[in-house]
């Protein structure tokens, strides 16, 4: 194997200018290798960019915002408009469950348990239609939710 030794800052210059290579070309080659030290890093960051780019680019449709805003309001105690909330819910994302979920939870806060546990129920159905079934994994939350409520609904 044939080795090109690397000159020495102090060392003649091997470009043969008669000056020190700390005066010649060390500079010119230190210069060239952080542009492709900063060219590579670029490249790295765009390679991972278009990695991610997929899992962290995420539609934001509404859901989230309107289901949580019927969070705010029970605990705010204006459960109409909780209500309301819960009706959009249910028309315009029919294939989410968190209509069903947050009008058990409005109408639970509210003392209307039998209308809260059939709603419990209903988002029970919702998550383990076949269909759907591998997409939630806390199932039970709503089964123990529904046979609270009737318990609750009893003892009225």
């Amino acid at each position: 194997m044939n080795f090109v030794a690397t000159p020495g800052r102090n060392d003649p210059c091997p470009c043969a200018s008669g000056k020190k290579y700390k005066k010649c070309c060390l500079p010119s080659e230190e210069a060239r290798a952080a542009q492709l030290r900063k060219e590579s890093d670029q490249q790295r960051a765009a390679d991972l960019t278009a990695l991610l780019e997929p899992l962290v680019t995420l539609e934001d449709d509404g859901l989230d915002s309107l289901s949580n805003s019927v969070i705010d309001m029970v605990d705010e105690g204006r459960f109409d408009e909780a209500l309301a909330a819960c009706g959009r819910l249910l028309e315009e994302f029919p294939d989410a469950e968190d209509g069903l979920e947050r009008s058990g939870m409005v109408h639970a806060r509210m003392g209307n348990h039998a209308l809260a546990a059939d709603f419990y129920r209903k988002a029970l159905d919702f998550v383990t239609h076949p269909s759907r079934r591998a997409d939630y994994e806390d199932v039970d939350f709503y089964r123990e939710q529904a046979e609270e409520q009737e318990k609750l609904a009893q003892l009225r």
